[in-house]
Parts: C-alpha cells; structure tokens; sequence
C-alpha cells in the first residue's frame, strides 16, 4: 500500500511526531510513504532518515489567503500525481481541510484530529468558523481518526459526521523510553517541576508561575520549575520572573530536541500541563513514560490519560486550584513517587506505540479491502 502524509507544518510538535512514528513504522512494514508539508523543519529531517519520500509545499500555512491557499492545493495534487497513493491521511486544520477538498474522495482519504479547533476553551469566532469548516471537510473522507473520546464526542455534539466514520485511536508513547533507565532521586535536592509546551495563550504558562508565586516561602524553597518551550509569551514569562526575584527558582531553558526533553523530564518529579483547550496531549503521556505524576488543566481528552492515582486535574485559568495541587505533591514526596510509579504503569500498558501502530494499520486496511472490494 502506498500512504502519502498531508501536514502544514514540519516543525517539532505533536502532530509531526505522529506522523513521523507512523511512517517509520509503516516504511519498516514495507509501505511507500510520503509526506507532504512545510519544509525546512526537523519533520522533513526525520521523514527522510526513515526513507520515505518528503515533498515540500511551500504554500501550506495556517493563512486564510485565497491565493495561497489555492496554490497549496496545486501542489497537493502535483504530489498525488507523482505519487499515485493508495490512501492519502490528512493530518492539522490547515492541511486537513484543504488536502480534502483537493482530493474529494477520488482517493481513499482519511482525517485525523488532533484536537479540534472548536474543543471548549477555544475562542468563540474562531470555534465557529472551526465547525463550519469541518462540516464541509468531513464529506471528502472515508474515516476520521479522532485522538481522544473526548474529540470523537464533540464531533458528535457539533454534527461534523455520523459515529461509523468516527473512530478513537489514542496517541501512543515509546515505551523503550520508559525502561531506559531508572531514576535515582536525591531526596536532598529541590523537587523538580517540569513544563513542555508553546508558550502561548493555548498552554497559558503564565499560570504556573503565578500558582508558584504563591506558595509558602518554605515550599518555594523545596522546589524548581523548569519550562521548556518558546512562543510569544516569553518576555511576560521573562518580566514575571524578574519581577517577583524568581530567576533561582524559575528557569527557561527555551526550545529542545525530543532527546533533550525525554532527558530532562527522567531527571524531575512533577510535570506540569496548564493548557486552556487541548485535544489529547502527547506531553503528558511522555512524562507518564518518564514515571512522572502529571498536574494538569482538565481540558479536552487529558482525563482519559491522567486520573487520581496517577496525578492531579484542575479546572481550566484555576490558580487556587494549581497551588493545591502543587502544595499536595511538595508536601509528600512519597505520594510524587507512588503517582510517579502508576503514571509509569499506565503509560506502558494503555498508550503504547504498538498498540497504536496496530490499531491505525487496522483501519487502513479495512478501508483499502472495502474500496477494492
């Protein structure tokens, strides 16, 4: 079977790690895969090593620009063309919406959402413009991969497709990461608070530095945040940091490889997630891998990987509740290890690669049979 990838962009980020671990599993299997995005990011980087066939669209972007947009398509069908696929998965807002509208069903075509841009929490224009985009997008596909429960009951709630063409294939973590080796905790040492993501409106990392701020002295001392991450919200991060004379307490260390952020989340204790909308974040389950318990904003499909035993959910733009639950943890270090220890198991046992490599294979070939058929 030959599977060409639509993504907009190639830069490091969720949706571009899912594609590259699907096409180096399905290269591995001997598909032909290509994929088709962006250029100049570390996705083509990593496309490449796996062997697939990477095609830069230079007119691919989050714009709203008729004649961008239509250039895109253009090349999405160049790449077609060349390529001639069996089945062409489009994956992001932008690329998704216009990959299907340049196929229109003359190829078996597929939707995966990672997190739609109408989840709750989203702005109200930009939800609704979302709804009504997808609406049309979702008559050009056989399938649409929803990446949580939680998306698959939106796209219900909003009447984007009927349930046989909605299906639930969680994000999987690499569980090699997991046994890499074990973490040997200093009970000496500060706690170490780790956050990943853009910083951004959507990750709204001003939050956790404020919950901190107000942390007793005597709790502060305890521990260290360490943010990884870069985006427009840097220098009010930066500003709030000076301000309030955290800069030994508060460190950015700003963008990093998957390797580094794997590296530094099995050196913490805490990972924190403080988003205002998210689909099902892959963050979280790599900190899970990593053994860590997990405090974050209950939005979208996080409940489905994070529950009591393994750490603690807060309501969305909650700085009362974000300080409890980082009092909870400082206070007892025991606990940090026990959720750590769950967070770890479950990781391993309901968000693995292989299971999502099996499950995604599974409906591609069920969809290739019944188009042959």
């Amino acid at each position: 079977m030959k599977i060409l990838y639509l993504i907009t962009k190639s830069e490091a980020g969720g949706a571009q790690t899912h594609i590259w671990q699907l096409s180096k599993y399905f290269v591995g299997r001997g598909y032909k895969i290509g994929v088709m995005s962006y250029p100049g990011g570390w996705l083509e980087e990593e496309v490449r090593k796996t062997g697939a066939r990477f095609y830069p669209n230079y007119f691919l972007s989050n714009s709203i620009n008729p004649i961008q947009n239509f250039r895109a398509v253009k090349e999405i069908k160049k790449a077609i063309d060349d390529f001639k696929p069996d089945l062409v998965s489009c994956h992001s807002t932008a690329a998704g919406f216009l990959g299907r509208l340049a196929i229109r069903n003359k190829i078996l075509t597929i939707f995966t959402a990672h997190g739609w841009a109408f989840t709750e929490g989203v702005p109200f224009l930009r939800k609704y413009l979302a709804i009504f985009a997808e609406k049309i997008a979702a008559r050009y596909c056989s399938k649409i991969i929803c990446v949580s429960e939680n998306d698959k009951q939106l796209a219900l709630k909003y009447g984007i497709a009927k349930p046989d063409k909605l299906v639930v294939i969680h994000n999987g973590v690499e569980i090699t990461q997991i046994n890499a080796d074990s973490k040997q905790k200093d009970t000496e040492r500060s706690i170490k608070i780790v956050f990943v993501g853009r910083l951004a409106q959507q990750k709204d990392p001003l939050l956790l530095l404020r919950a901190f701020n107000d942390l007793s002295s005597e709790l502060k001392d305890k521990a260290q945040i360490f943010i990884i991450g870069e985006g427009p919200k840097r220098k009010e991060l930066e500003k709030f940091i000076k301000e309030n004379k955290l800069d030994k307490k508060i460190k950015l260390l700003g963008g990093a490889s998957r390797e580094k952020v794997f590296e530094i989340l099995k050196e913490s204790d805490i990972f924190v997630l403080t988003s205002n909308w998210e689909g099902f974040p892959r963050s979280i389950l790599e900190a899970m891998s990593c053994g860590l318990p997990v405090i974050a904003s209950d939005v979208g499909g996080v409940r489905e990987a994070v529950d009591e035993s393994c750490g603690v959910l807060v309501k969305r733009e909650d700085r009362e509740g974000l300080k409890r639950a980082l009092e909870k943890l400082i206070k007892n270090p025991s606990l940090i290890k026990k959720m750590g220890k769950r967070a770890e198991e479950k990781a391993s046992k309901e968000f693995s690669l292989d299971k999502m490599f099996r499950e995604t294979e599974r409906v591609y070939k069920k969809l290739f049979s019944l188009e042959k058929s």
